[in-house]
């Protein structure tokens, strides 16, 4: 298992993309998934640009989307 996934928080479907084709190579040779590390990161913790949630909002990003379907 993979414990820590992160990416830009100013990329939130690039991330997803990316999330969705790792999880898939990782349970492809029988990885059991991973966590996105701190995907609720929002102020005061705005220095850590890796967080899955908006700031504006306080909802996911698409970046979550990454764990649907795969």
């Amino acid at each position: 298992m993979h414990v820590e996934y992160g990416g830009p928080l100013n990329k939130p479907t690039q991330v997803r993309d990316s999330l969705r084709a790792f999880v898939t190579g990782l349970k492809s040779f029988g990885g059991l998934g991973t966590f996105y590390w701190e995907p609720e990161v929002y102020s005061p913790f705005a220095t850590y640009g890796s967080g899955a949630w908006d700031p504006a909002t306080l909802r996911p990003t698409a970046a979550m989307d990454g764990f649907l379907n795969v």
